[in-house]
C-alpha cells in the first residue's frame, strides 16, 4: 500500500481532514512528514488513526488515549527523518541557496551602486551651479573695481544742517502723543 495524504486518510476513515490533523498533532511522535513537512500515512498508521477514531467512539479523549507501539515509531521516524533527504540532496540544496543568496547580494549591490551613482551626479551639478555663480560674482566684484578706478568720485561737499521743519497742527497733535 503507498503513502496515503490527509484528505485520502480522512476519507477512508469517514473522518474530516481537520480531525486527521488533530489526532494528529496531538500524536505527532507517531506519524511521519515528507520532506516537504506533510504528513503522510501508510498502512500501519492508517490503523493508529482507526484506533484513535475507536477510542473516541467508545467515550475517551485524545489525552487517555495510549497508542499501540507508540514508542517504536518515535525510533522510526527518527531515522526516517533522517533517510528521507541523502547527502547529495543536501548539497545540491545548500548550493541552489549559496546561489541564491549570491545573486541576492549582487542585486542589492548593484541597486546601491546606482543609486550612489545618482547621488554623484545631482552633487555633481549643484557644485557646477555654484561654480557658475561664484565665477559670476567675481565679474561682477571686477566690473565694479574698474567703473571706481575710470570714474573719480567727486568730493562730497559738506552739508549744512537742515533747518527744523515746521509742522501743522495736526502734526503737533499726533507728535504730543
Amino acid at each position: 500500500m503507498e503513502a496515503k495524504k490527509t484528505k485520502e486518510a480522512a476519507l477512508m476513515l469517514g473522518v474530516s481532514q481537520t480531525t486527521i490533523k488533530r489526532w494528529v498533532a496531538f500524536f505527532h511522535m507517531s506519524f511521519r512528514k515528507d520532506r516537504f513537512g506533510h504528513y503522510i500515512f501508510d498502512e500501519a498508521d492508517i490503523d493508529k488513526l482507526a484506533f484513535i477514531k475507536e477510542q473516541i467512539e467508545q467515550g475517551l479523549i485524545l489525552s487517555q488515549i495510549e497508542l499501540p507501539g507508540h514508542e517504536d515509531v518515535r525510533e522510526e521516524q527518527t531515522n526516517g527523518a533522517a533517510d528521507g533527504l541523502n547527502a547529495g540532496e543536501v548539497l545540491s540544496r545548500i548550493k541552489q541557496l549559496e546561489f541564491r543568496l549570491a545573486q541576492k547580494a549582487d542585486d542589492v549591490v548593484s541597486i546601491q551602486v546606482l543609486q550612489h551613482r545618482k547621488e554623484l551626479e545631482e552633487i555633481r551639478k549643484t557644485v557646477e551651479q555654484l561654480a557658475a555663480s561664484v565665477e559670476s560674482m567675481r565679474q561682477s566684484e571686477r566690473k565694479a573695481a574698474v567703473q571706481q578706478i575710470a570714474v573719480p568720485v567727486p568730493a562730497a561737499e559738506p552739508s549744512s544742517p537742515k533747518p527744523a521743519r515746521k509742522r501743522g497742527l495736526l502734526g503737533s497733535l499726533f507728535h504730543l502723543f
